[in-house]
């Protein structure tokens, strides 16, 4: 186990709590999801409150995005359209 000094989990506390207000669905996977996010980059060094914040922004929009559903009339479409 890693363990941070204070002002780093404080940073990552912060960052946490400010992302989580903003996600789409607050849920206990997301919130972990962040905080892994947060922990990866302390590992790699990250120290700062901004570091902290573009991990999280980084994480959040990965959450927030919409997900693809599949165009399975598209499918049909390319598939009749092809020439042969």
């Amino acid at each position: 186990m890693i363990e941070f000094d204070t002002n780093t989990i404080a940073y990552m506390t912060a960052a946490l709590e400010q992302s989580c207000r903003q996600l789409k669905e607050d849920t206990p996977a997301a919130r972990a999801f962040i905080a892994d996010r947060l922990e990866d980059c302390a590992k790699a060094g990250g120290k700062s409150m901004v570091a902290f914040n573009e991990a999280a922004s980084r994480a959040l929009r990965e959450l927030n995005q919409p997900k693809k559903e599949k165009n399975a009339r598209g499918f049909w479409q390319r598939l009749v359209t092809w020439s042969f």
